[in-house]
């Protein structure tokens, strides 16, 4: 077991013996959740070096591959992260690994798959800046009125805009036409 996935036990184990009120209770209905959805009946358990074959559910090309990353991570460089597909299982992954590296592959997949829709929203900002999709009455931006805060967004899409390619339809047409020749 990793340190960090023993601290974030420890810290949950931690808030549901000593915490206050309902930060109390969601730290014990987290940590039982966590231990029950693993199989696991005691803290001990999580120690046990024994690899299991556990499944991994994920949705679409871009979380398969967001889980396969934090795979590696978890286990290593040079550990067996084969993977297995079971027959029936669409959208899951097996791998063979300890109780406690599966819990820290849930635990990443779950924080960097929020991070990255989070930031897929602002990507596709970003991208429809670049390609300049607007109608040609869009309305102009009230640049006076602009909060802080979105003169922040506003810059961090501005820069995202620049690894992103400018594309247009009449040079794809060309292409097409060029192939025909």
């Amino acid at each position: 077991m990793t340190d960090k996935t023993r601290e974030r036990i420890k810290k949950l184990q931690a808030l549901a013996e000593r915490g206050v009120g309902g930060e109390k209770e969601t730290a014990k209905k987290k940590l039982e959740k966590m231990l029950r959805d693993n199989g696991i009946s005691s803290l001990d358990e999580l120690e046990e070096e024994k690899t299991e074959y556990f499944l991994f559910s994920y949705n679409g090309q871009h979380e398969r591959k967001l889980l396969r990353q934090c795979v590696y991570k978890v286990m290593g460089a040079n550990s067996d992260r084969t993977s297995y597909r079971s027959k029936g299982t669409r959208q899951k992954i097996g791998y063979y690994c300890t109780k406690s590296q599966k819990i820290e592959i849930e635990l990443e997949f779950e924080f960097y798959r929020n991070v990255f829709y989070e930031e897929l929203d602002d990507f596709m900002s970003a991208f429809i800046m670049k390609q300049n999709i607007y109608p040609k009455d869009a309305p102009k931006m009230d640049w006076e009125n602009v909060t802080d805060e979105e003169m922040d967004r506003l810059r961090k899409l501005n820069l995202m805009t620049f690894g992103i390619e400018k594309r247009s339809r009449a040079a794809m047409l060309e292409d097409q036409q060029e192939g025909k020749s």
